[in-house]
């Protein structure tokens, strides 16, 4: 009987990080906060950075980090929305589209959140540490 291949652990790792995601996302969640090293991995601190995809490994698609007393612009994008703020102690206001509706998010410094089927439209960096 032939033995089963190995699955490479950076695969398990992805995939592990994916069904995570995925089984806690119904309409919105927040991840729990890490330390922005880890949510730095391809987000540059101190910027706050919008991702289409469930999580933000890969690719941000705008990345932001000035301080700012209204919103700024984010390109159109539909679907998937993940957003990371890197930032240690700026607070980050992400207003979006969701389910219709326009919505305001206060990010805490070093967090993260994703919503199924949005649309970023602003998003205005404050610098106070707290939401």
């Amino acid at each position: 009987m032939a033995s089963p291949k190995k699955v490479p652990s950076r695969w398990k790792t992805r995939l592990a990080s994916v069904a995570a995601a995925a089984a806690g996302v119904l309409a919105m969640t927040g991840a729990p906060p890490a330390a922005a090293d880890d949510l730095g991995s391809t987000c540059p601190y101190p910027h706050v950075c919008f991702y289409n995809s469930l999580d933000y490994y890969g690719n941000y698609f705008q990345r932001y980090q000035d301080v700012t007393s209204t919103y700024q612009s984010v390109p159109v994008r539909n679907g998937y929305l993940t957003v990371v703020n890197t930032r240690n102690d700026d607070v980050a206001y992400v207003r979006y589209i969701f389910n219709g509706s326009t919505q305001v998010r206060c990010m805490p410094p070093s967090s993260s959140f994703t919503v199924t089927d949005g649309r970023a439209t602003g998003i205005r960096i404050s610098t106070s540490p707290t939401c």
